[in-house]
């Protein structure tokens, strides 16, 4: 390993060199959960006429006397142009949400608030309870033709769709779903389906980032495990390379005779940027990249693999898709004491309560897989000199999920 660097020098590099994901044309059915890389205009006003609100009539207000007695002029379904009620005093219109409201009205009067006399005559229940404007969605309130109504860097989801499609946008620059490769690593790591011997262990690691990814969106285009081999690793990682835009492994980083991916990718001409994080769990995390491919290489302990993805990877991923609206670290206080490094920033898994009081879940070690199950996420514990945080100190949180 090189020489440890923070945390925040880790995600500082990352940003610099990972290379920015592409935009590409899409259709608009097809751009949920994706990032939105143009403006999106309103091409005219919106509401783009004044809308009825509610099923019932279009009145004048200025007509309503204590007998609140209306005669029925027309019908304006929603869909049909513009008409005017025309000049005679109290007529109306009987109106559906969603329609046109007559020029020569301001009032809109719910059917529940009147009673039909005949088939063409109503009246107010409640003459004196209707005033100029009510359950009228006044043309242009909310937005004037012209602003910009959805801006660059944005996750896409259904109100951003039916803000676009109602200004005509039938295609959205997006940005392009990076092609994934996860690898795992190891001759002791056996399929899930397979009965592992004594020395063992079933493959959990690439299942789970293939997950977290899944969960957020981002699909590995492919999965590959690599033998304790240097040169099968270092040929295998070539292709993985050359067809991918990201790769992420897990295992084979640290300083063990058997690990042998910190040397096959610097023969292989990547950058190294770092390798080795002053945290704990994830130390060994490394990334390197070149003009074509980033690859970051996460520890192999499982808590070390999901913290490390969780904190660097997913946020560095949305990062180079273009998002800027990344959801801030909850604050959250501990109610318990928790122990500190002085050397080392400790991610730590703890339980999220009412009024985000967090309950440390410490695990045994970084290849305890299990005890993280009764954790939310973690939080970023800074070193300090005192080697204890007490009650009540404030931590960034982060999710799991």
């Amino acid at each position: 390993m090189k020489q440890l660097i923070s945390p925040d020098t880790a995600k500082a590099l990352i940003a610099q060199h990972l290379n920015p994901i592409p935009s590409i044309s899409c259709p608009l059915n097809k751009c949920a959960n994706r990032v939105l890389r143009q403006t999106v205009v309103a091409d005219r006003p919106f509401p783009p006429f004044n809308r009825s609100m509610m099923d019932g009539f279009a009145i004048r207000a200025k007509d309503i006397d204590e007998q609140g007695v209306f005669q029925i002029a027309i019908q304006m379904p929603a869909g049909s142009p513009a008409r005017n009620i025309g000049t005679g005093k109290a007529h109306c219109a009987e109106i559906m949400t969603g329609a046109v409201v007559p020029d020569d009205a301001d009032c809109v009067v719910p059917y529940e608030l009147t009673k039909r006399i005949d088939s063409n005559t109503m009246q107010l229940l409640q003459p004196t309870k209707h005033h100029t404007g009510d359950c009228i969605h006044a043309y242009a309130s909310d937005r004037p033709e012209g602003e910009t109504l959805l801006q660059p860097g944005i996750q896409i989801g259904s109100r951003e769709v039916a803000v676009a499609a109602s200004c005509g946008y039938n295609e959205l620059q997006v940005s392009k779903i990076p092609a994934i490769a996860i690898v795992s690593t190891g001759d002791e790591l056996v399929n899930v389906a397979s009965q592992p011997e004594a020395h063992q262990i079933r493959r959990s690691n690439d299942i789970a980032i293939e997950t977290a990814l899944a969960g957020v969106h981002l699909y590995a285009q492919e999965c590959a495990h690599l033998p304790d081999d240097a040169n099968i690793s270092k040929k295998q990682l070539q292709s993985l390379i050359e067809t991918n835009d990201i790769v992420i492994i897990s295992g084979g980083i640290s300083m063990g005779k058997k690990d042998y991916i910190p040397g096959a990718l610097d023969e292989l001409g990547l950058s190294g940027h770092f390798h080795g994080i002053a945290q704990k769990p994830g130390k060994p995390m490394g990334f390197w990249s070149n003009a074509q491919c980033a690859v970051f290489t996460l520890p192999g302990n499982p808590s070390s693999t999901l913290t490390c993805l969780h904190h660097y990877v997913i946020p560095a991923l949305f990062r180079a898709m273009g998002q800027t609206e990344l959801s801030p670290p909850q604050s959250v206080a501990i109610d318990a004491p928790i122990k500190a490094r002085d050397d080392l920033t400790t991610f730590s898994p703890v339980k999220i309560s009412q009024g985000n009081q967090a309950s440390p879940r410490p695990t045994n070690n970084s290849g305890d897989l299990v005890r993280i199950l009764d954790s939310d996420g973690y939080i970023e514990v800074t070193p300090t000199k005192d080697k204890t945080y007490p009650v009540g100190t404030t931590f960034e949180f982060y999710p799991w999920h």
